[in-house]
Parts: structure tokens; sequence; C-alpha cells
């Protein structure tokens, strides 16, 4: 009998994104052959004792194995900047190489906000080249047009690809000694505090020249941006992208106009015990939102105002 294979798997999370962090994980385990052996760290602070039961069962369901990584919010400096987008728990993974088990020597870091539609094997063991980490390249490239352009002014003069890092192959077993939290903390000080993109500028001025970037249609597939620019849809989605990021806007939100891809979130969704209530607030929140009456206003006063601007230019040809 040939032995499994393992992998690790980390993401971070609190309690308002438990479901879906189950959603995420339930499309994991649903893609993944028996041939792994997958091991999931869960790093939290504010996990109650339901919702550990609900994810620990839920990766024991499917023969994983979870660990609980608490963190401690109090060695975060309140200098940090947080948002309704990020939370404290994005910096969470500024602390694997420190709160990680030995026996951990790489793991797949992936945000919450994700879909995995194909096994994730290959993404585990790839070759890094003697990188320490490997991403995909960001969707907000450069000139940003904020403060990451004096952030990364010295790396821009030097071929520097600003990557995403809602998903990550990292190297702890090289990271460790390299680079510990103290550092990314100094390093925000050493900022003023004045990141953007938060704890992935830190990641992308301490590593721009340690990163591997990896296929971004395939192991960061944003989604609304390939819907929007590249006329891909549910299908090729499905097919080409082992990894679908809904990053922004997400697919449980009901206040936004939505598109066709958003149903491999539900597709998973719909396999949770959280179906029926996610739905019913997606329901409520999209009927109850004005975002489509408005924008068919402001289409109207567009067309309104064209149809004036052709009156106008024909009564001054008809001259």
């Amino acid at each position: 009998m040939n032995e499994k294979r393992r992998i690790n798997i980390t993401l971070s999370l609190n309690s308002k994104y438990m479901r879906y962090a189950y959603v995420m994980l339930t499309s994991l385990f649903e893609n993944q052959p028996d041939s792994l052996d997958i091991h999931v760290y869960l790093l939290h602070s504010d996990l109650t004792e339901e919702d550990r039961s609900h994810l620990g069962n839920l990766v024991k369901s499917y023969g994983g194995k979870v660990y609980w990584c608490p963190v401690d919010v109090e060695v975060f400096s309140a200098d940090l900047p947080v948002s309704s987008n990020w939370s404290l728990e994005t910096y969470f993974r500024l602390l694997l190489v420190d709160i990680l088990p030995e026996d951990v020597e790489r793991i797949i870091y992936l945000d919450v906000d994700i879909i995995i539609n194909h096994s994730l094997e290959d993404l585990f063991f790839t070759d890094l080249d003697e990188k320490l980490l490997g991403a995909c390249e960001d969707i907000n490239k450069p000139p940003f047009g904020d403060n990451r352009d004096a952030i990364f002014s010295e790396q821009l003069q030097n071929g520097f690809t600003y990557f995403c890092a809602g998903v990550m192959l990292l190297n702890i077993k090289e990271l460790r000694g390299k680079y510990c939290f103290r550092d990314y903390m100094a390093l925000a000080e050493k900022m003023d505090f004045k990141m953007v993109a938060l704890d992935q500028d830190l990641l992308n001025y301490m590593h721009w020249k340690e990163v591997k970037l990896l296929d971004g249609t395939k192991y960061s597939m944003f989604a609304r941006s390939v819907y929007y620019f590249d006329n891909i849809h549910y299908d090729d989605a499905k097919k080409l992208g082992s990894i679908v990021h809904f990053i922004g806007r997400k697919p449980w939100e009901g206040q936004y106009i939505h598109y066709d891809i958003e149903q491999l979130w539900w597709d998973y969704a719909k396999l949770t015990p959280f179906y029926y209530e996610l739905m019913e607030e997606y329901i409520y929140n999209a009927v109850h939102d004005p975002v489509l009456l408005e924008e068919e206003r402001r289409i109207h006063e567009e067309l309104d105002n064209m149809r004036a601007l052709c009156r106008r230019i024909l009564a001054v040809a008809e001259k």
C-alpha cells in the first residue's frame, strides 16, 4: 500500500468568516485525491467552541487533520491599519514561521474568499528554484497611483513584480532563521504604518527578490477581472482555475451586480449546513439594495444626455 503524500494548508479567520472558511475548505477537500494526507492549520483568535466544532468535524469527515493555532492579538501594534475590507486577521499569516510546528517545512496559505477547483498537489510540490515562496502576480500592477509608488520606488527601478499574498506556497524550512514576526513589525514601523494593502505590502517589500512567480490563471484566477476583461465564464473558470479568488466584492454579498463565475462558490456552499442561511442573507441584501435601480437611473440619464447631444448635432448639421 502506497503511503499518502502529506500537504499542509493554512488560513487565518475570525468567527464572522467561519462559514465562508467552511465553504472554502469544502471545495478544497472535494477536489483532492485520496492519495493526499491533508493537514490544515487554522490561525484564529476569537473562534467559539461551536465554530471549532464545525470546522474540525468538516476536516475530519474528509479524513484530514486539523490543528488550531491560537493567536494573541496583543502582539500586534495598535498602529497597524485595519479596515472594513481588511481585519486584523490578515496579519496573522506573518506569524506562520513563529508558530508552526517544526515538522511543517512547507505550506500553502489560502485566503478564505477562494474556491478550489482541482487538486493542489502540483502546487504544493512545485520546485521553488531556491526561492522562499511562490505566489502569483497581483491584479494591481505598478504604477499604483497611491502610496505604494513611494514605498516600492527602489524596487520599481529593478524589475519588481507585485504579488498577491492571498495564495502563497511558503518554504517554511528556509524562512525559519531568516525571518520572523518581529521583522515584519519592524518594517511596518519603518513605513510609518502607511501600507496600502497592509501585510501584502510588507510581504512584497520583504520578499520581492525571494519569490517565484506562479501561473496566475491556474493558481489565483481573479474571478471578477477575468469575467469582465477576458470573457471567462463559469465553465471556463471551473476548467482553467485550480484556485479561483473572489477578491473585492464577495459572492455571498447581495449589494452589487453579480456575474456567473460566482456560481462556483454557491456550488460548494450548497454542500454545507449553512447553505440556506447564507442564501437567505444574500437574497435579503439583494432585494433591499438599490444598486440596480441606481444603475438603471444612471444609464437612463446617460441616454437622455446622448439623445440631447445628438439632437443638437443634427440641428447644427441641418443649418
